[in-house]
């Protein structure tokens, strides 16, 4: 009887041994092969979101969306992160880029157009009375392309 359980113990962790390896050296997701799930500019995505309940927003939450608007503000803390901030008059848009494309991205400008996919993290309610907008959250954006200015 001691080693049936004994048995059924190492074969359960085993088991699980194996799905977390499995997991932990999953392939990430291929944005720039993926069709966006929405489309548009940030207050197009803003005006879907806050007309969905809880649930329909929880529903978005890992989608796939693609964004065209202009950059208002960049950063690039250090050589693995790079974040994007879209202008819009009713939400904050934050795209953060991985590390493996942070080399690709130029150095943008504000005003600049920019076109964007990346996978939607969330949507937080802002402060009327502080003046904080709405913020939605986009992660491992890829750049799809951003015009270049003229002289």
């Amino acid at each position: 009887m001691r080693k049936k359980i004994g048995f059924s113990l190492f074969l359960f962790a085993a088991t699980f041994a194996g799905i977390g390896v499995w997991l932990w050296n999953k392939p990430h997701r291929n944005l720039s092969e993926e069709t966006a799930s929405f489309s548009g500019t940030s207050e197009e995505l803003f005006d879907r979101i806050s007309s969905l309940n809880d649930s329909g927003r929880l529903a978005l939450i890992n989608s796939t969306i693609e964004l065209e608007g202009a950059v208002l503000e960049f950063s690039k803390t250090d050589d693995s992160t790079a974040t994007v901030k879209l202008a819009s008059s009713k939400t904050d848009v934050i795209c953060t880029f991985n590390s493996a494309d942070v080399e690709r991205i130029p150095a943008l400008m504000p005003n600049q157009p920019i076109h964007i996919r990346g996978i939607y993290t969330g949507f937080e309610e802002g402060l009327p009375g502080f003046d904080m907008l709405p913020t939605i959250t986009l992660n491992r954006c890829i750049l799809l392309d951003a015009a270049t200015e003229s002289n």
